[in-house]
């Protein structure tokens, strides 16, 4: 790849020429394939390609960017013009100027290998395998009204040079597979959903047992046309991993971006160094873990490293870019991303936990009279600047006197962020992080996984019916 290097370096060279005092050229390329199965019929096979460069700089304590789709040493020098051009023509605002974190460099090549590469399989074979998993949830009951299977391969390439004399590049295949069932009873309508999704290969898709995935997504859907509403009311909550992960993600993760920090969007702001959560609890965010967010580097070239944020109750950091650690104090360790070539990075999540207790699920669930067990996240929603959260979650069950009983449906929990994490009362030892996806934030989407060992909060909003 030395062709590549060359011609990037040369450009940054250049940048620096005319008037850049950081430079900055990321080259991108994402491939993909996917495949959706609706009711038995495979409604959509698609692959695609996007390749380009995107070109950062900054002029007299001013941000220019600029993209290209055409990878060509002209067409990357023009958009070094225009980026310049685009630094130079904005007035920087008092306490606005670009500021970054003059970084170590780096110079590296890393390529995560799978066991099956997913381009080895033909088209007709990964169709076939994405039908048998379908059926099997759409056979599964004559309750069972739609049944929806979506499989996607990507392979991402990075490659980051800039003026510090950065030059790394990172080739990262993720493969991802979900199933979604809706089963139907007179006018009631019920919903489940399963989800993998890891660096990997079709090894993935091989290994999957569908007792574990199409076949428990038909069966919570069955089930939960029998459940009840939830009463209302606040009570003691059990949350699964992936509620628990959900909350985790919503609540705190996008309240440590240092960007949401700078710009005062996030309720945790002046709260370094302070108790903000129950001593049981500690958030982690980290790269380096094997999961669906996992990168070794980041898209400005720094080494990702585990990220802390909250230690023991106690906020002890945010996640940074090069600008925000500059900004607000701190060490960056790779948590800027973008979407494509077309984007700037931004700070963004990669694998956000809570770390593991030492408590089982019964040790958990036994002193509680009356409370409620969820499991299973729908969709989650924060306003970081009010510091409240919603989580829709799949099914629960009411706990009486420690133990599961009346199953529920149409649940959703409310609170505020900060009151929850300093209710937490139980942290148990099952850390699972499995939930595999993309995040939305200011216009880009980014691979991000999350998760929990189950925990205990006590006083939650239920929304009820009853």
């Amino acid at each position: 790849m030395s062709i590549l290097r060359d011609l990037l370096e040369s450009i940054v060279e250049k940048g620096l020429s005319e008037g850049a005092s950081f430079c900055e050229i990321r080259y991108f390329e994402e491939r993909s394939n996917s495949i959706s199965v609706e009711n038995g019929v495979a409604r959509a096979l698609s692959s695609g390609i996007l390749r380009g460069v995107g070109v950062r700089v900054i002029v007299n304590g001013r941000w220019g960017f600029a993209s290209t789709n055409i990878p060509t040493k002209e067409s990357i020098e023009r958009a070094l013009k225009d980026a310049l051009g685009g630094a130079k023509s904005i007035v920087a605002h008092a306490g606005e100027e670009a500021k970054i974190v003059e970084a170590k460099p780096s110079i590296d090549s890393v390529t995560h290998n799978v066991k099956i590469n997913p381009d080895d399989i033909s088209p007709e074979e990964k169709v076939k395998r994405v039908l048998e998993l379908e059926g099997t949830a759409r056979t599964f009951s004559d309750r069972i009204k739609d049944t929806f299977v979506t499989y996607r391969d990507v392979v991402t390439k990075v490659a980051v040079c800039n003026s510090f004399g950065t030059f790394v590049e990172e080739t990262t295949p993720r493969t991802q597979i979900s199933c979604r069932v809706i089963a139907k009873e007179g006018d009631n309508m019920q919903e489940g959903y399963e989800v993998l999704g890891n660096v990997a290969g079709y090894e993935l898709i091989e290994n999957i047992d569908v007792k574990n995935f199409s076949i428990r997504a038909a069966k919570k859907a069955v089930s939960l046309l029998s459940a009840h509403s939830p009463p209302r009311g606040t009570y003691t909550v059990v949350v699964d991993p992936r509620v628990g992960g959900l909350f985790v993600h919503e609540a705190i993760g996008h309240n440590s971006e240092g960007d949401l920090v700078f710009s005062g969007q996030s309720i945790i702001s002046d709260k370094l160094g302070k108790k903000v959560a129950s001593s049981l609890v500690s958030i982690i965010d980290d790269p380096t873990k094997m999961n669906y967010g996992h990168f070794i580097y980041d898209h400005e070239g720094t080494k990702a490293k585990p990220h802390t944020i909250i230690k023991n109750g106690v906020l002890v950091g945010f996640l940074h870019s090069l600008e925000t650690a500059a900004k607000i104090g701190g060490e960056p360790e790779g948590s800027a991303r973008a979407q494509s070539h077309h984007y700037p990075p931004i700070v963004r999540m990669s694998n956000t936990y809570l770390a593991p207790g030492n408590m089982t699920l019964e040790e958990i669930l036994e002193d509680i009279d009356c409370g409620i067990y969820l499991s299973g996240s729908q969709y989650g929603y924060v306003e970081s600047q009010k510091g409240q959260f919603t989580c829709k979650v799949e099914e629960a069950w009411m706990i009486i006197d420690g133990e599961l009983s009346e199953h529920l449906r149409d649940v959703a929990i409310s609170g505020l962020t900060l009151e929850a994490l300093k209710n937490i009362t139980a942290v148990g030892k099952d850390l699972i992080i499995g939930m595999p996806g993309m995040c939305g934030k200011s216009g880009q989407s980014m691979y991000v996984d999350t998760g929990s060992p189950h925990f205990r909060i006590d006083g939650i909003v239920v929304g009820g019916r009853r």
